[in-house]
């Protein structure tokens, strides 16, 4: 039943946002699509700096002490505390640097404004990621679901309203995420009230210094796996233009269906193996991942083979002839993903085991490949090159993964 809620939940956000990327790229054609691709990739990457990684950390630490609610209540305080802090500066400094990003690097001027708008979302997504790393960690999956799908659904209504009915293009697609956003941060603490203490919890030295610790390795980890995935849209903007954003980013949207199921699963393995380790059950979590890494394999593959098979298709029928040329790179894509998708589904292992330093050396050295392979295949090679840095890099983060795992775990998968 976890597993359905989680999967329930990534599936319907990730199919809403499908949605308004249509919904985008039909109105907006290829430029405005990759306008605001661009602007929702800086604020997906500041996002990760927001939260700081405490949600990941209090899905740990609510998952290892689950029979201790005072030390539960010490933990979620704190974390809430930090998180708020952390968004404010985040979005402070996304604030001031907008023009920067905006007219200098993508020579957009009319980005500053979107970014800047963005930048006030911070503070209350990192409140909301606190509140679901908290459900996360009680495997409350129906609340967590509940809150994510109520605010993506939120996001595309106002957005498609802004932009098909009021006219107001790529702004509307930025107040249309913005506002939920701040809406839903204000209100879901609600869900976790119970656990939320006031006075000396909201400064707990212990659980402030523990979420702080394992938080700043897992922003770490997290923000540069973010850019190894999203490095080639940002290099296109830098390199080429918007409008080949926007092409490019279809390929990676229909690519990326592919990290429906395994995203889902591992919102249940993070939790379930932190808990088994706590209670010293090695050899459980081993029969644990193999099982789910080959069945994660074998759906993916036949997913892949569909996609590959209907995609010109499908481009041309949900975003029209204009996105044609993104079927080439999609399949270089789908090369890369149905690899990478089995590690996806247990991903958060060795953060679960206490291993929370070593996810972040691996994207850092995955990360810097991509970046190479990215500025050394984008200027000859244009979006096909960009597919190809991400596929290479994806590939040699399962590797590098799947070694690691079978060293910490002494599991031969």
């Amino acid at each position: 039943m976890d597993v359905q809620w989680a999967f329930v939940s990534v599936v319907i956000t990730s199919f809403v946002h499908f949605i308004l990327r249509i919904v985008l790229g039909r109105n907006l054609g290829p430029d405005g699509l990759g306008v605001f691709t661009l602007t929702f990739t800086i604020y997906l990457f500041g996002m990760q700096f927001a939260a700081f990684g405490i949600h990941a950390a209090l899905t740990k630490y609510v998952a290892e002490y689950l029979n201790d609610k005072v030390k539960i209540r010490g933990y979620v305080s704190s974390g809430m505390t930090s998180s708020i802090l952390t968004g404010a500066i985040m979005g402070f400094f996304v604030f001031l640097i907008a023009p920067y990003l905006a007219i200098s690097f993508f020579k957009i001027p009319e980005m500053v404004l979107y970014l800047q708008l963005t930048a006030l979302c911070y503070p209350f997504i990192a409140i909301q990621k606190a509140v679901l790393g908290t459900l996360n960690g009680f495997r409350r999956m129906d609340l967590f679901a509940f809150l994510n799908i109520i605010q993506n659904i939120s996001i595309v209504v106002v957005s498609v309203i802004l932009v098909k009915s009021f006219n107001m293009d790529v702004l509307g697609a930025v107040i249309g995420f913005v506002v939920p956003t701040i809406v839903i941060g204000i209100l879901c603490p609600i869900l976790i009230r119970d656990y939320l203490g006031l006075d000396n919890f909201l400064w707990n030295v212990p659980a402030l210094r523990e979420t702080t610790i394992f938080g700043f390795y897992v922003v770490l980890g997290n923000s540069i796996f973010f850019l190894n995935t999203q490095l080639s849209s940002i290099l296109i903007g830098y390199f080429l233009n918007s409008i080949e954003v926007g092409i490019y980013a279809v390929a990676t949207l229909l690519a990326q269906t592919l990290t429906l199921i395994p995203s889902a699963i591992q919102r249940i393995t993070a939790p379930k193996t932190a808990f088994m380790y706590g209670k010293g059950n090695i050899l459980g979590i081993r029969e644990v991942l193999h099982s789910i890494m080959w069945k994660t394999f074998l759906i993916t593959i036949v997913i892949a083979l569909a996609i590959a098979f209907f995609g010109q298709y499908l481009i041309v029928l949900l975003f029209g002839n204009d996105f044609l040329s993104a079927y080439f790179p999609l399949l270089i894509l789908l090369v890369g993903y149905t690899i990478f998708a089995p590690f996806m589904s247990v991903g958060s292992t060795l953060s679960s085991i206490g291993k929370v330093n070593i996810p972040f050396r691996i994207h850092a050295i995955c990360g810097l490949f991509n970046l190479i392979l990215n500025i050394l295949l984008i200027p000859p090679f244009g979006i096909n090159g960009a597919a190809y840095a991400t596929t290479f890099s994806l590939i040699i983060s399962f590797l590098i993964n799947n070694h690691l795992i079978n060293r910490y775990l002494k599991l031969d998968f």
